[in-house]
């Protein structure tokens, strides 16, 4: 008569988890870093959108042919985050020279009920005259968050006009066709996102 063996069914069991755990890590693996090319990021993340500059157009990132675009999200009211972000884009720029005319700037709003075309304009202009503010309605702003995957989440203030924003600091960098490339962390240097900057343009434009 053969008996239950409960020691050898766990094991079984914990064999099939691994399995299982293993297919998954191999397939969420496939999602990274192309290792043929570090710099390039495999689309999972970005694609196109459609928002409204500061200059008051419709743009796509087709707007900019043959441009990079370093993206950041955030929202005029922010009172730490954003100014430091977008004052190391401004000091990395500087720092690469004629070859900043090679990527545009971006700064995407997550509070499109208060950053308006001109007051989002003013704001921009407060740290590099080539960034361009970008806003929209709560749906496109909704759309382009989901498509890049960037967290934000509005926080209620005292008052219904002082809420805040808690959002994603990192920078974007795609194509003209809003194709993902890389993605800065919100602690990098003005250097080392200089730095990043020009390998890319060496390596992706010539």
């Amino acid at each position: 008569m053969k008996f239950f063996d409960p020691y050898k069914m766990l094991g079984l069991a914990f064999t099939l988890v691994v399995l299982v755990l293993a297919a998954i890590t191999l397939k969420f693996a496939s999602y990274g870093p192309d290792s043929s090319d570090s710099h390039r990021v495999t689309q999972v993340l970005g694609g196109p959108f459609s928002l409204v500059a500061t200059d008051g157009a419709t743009v796509t990132p087709a707007s900019w042919p043959g441009k990079l675009l370093l993206m950041t999200f955030g929202y005029r009211f922010c009172p730490d985050v954003c100014p430091t972000n977008l004052g190391r884009i401004a000091r990395a720029l500087d720092q690469l020279g004629d070859d900043a005319n090679r990527i545009q700037p971006l700064f995407i709003s997550v509070d499109p009920d208060r950053d308006t075309v001109a007051t989002l304009r003013d704001y921009v202009a407060l740290f590099h005259p080539r960034l361009l503010g970008l806003t929209g309605t709560p749906a496109q702003i909704a759309d382009v968050t989901r498509t890049f995957r960037v967290y934000y989440r509005k926080v209620e203030g005292a008052t219904p006009d002082t809420y805040s924003m808690d959002h994603d600091a990192s920078l974007y960098i795609t194509d003209d066709h809003g194709t993902l490339i890389k993605v800065f962390s919100h602690d990098v240097t003005e250097e080392q996102l200089a730095n990043g900057l020009k390998a890319l343009l060496a390596k992706l434009h010539p």
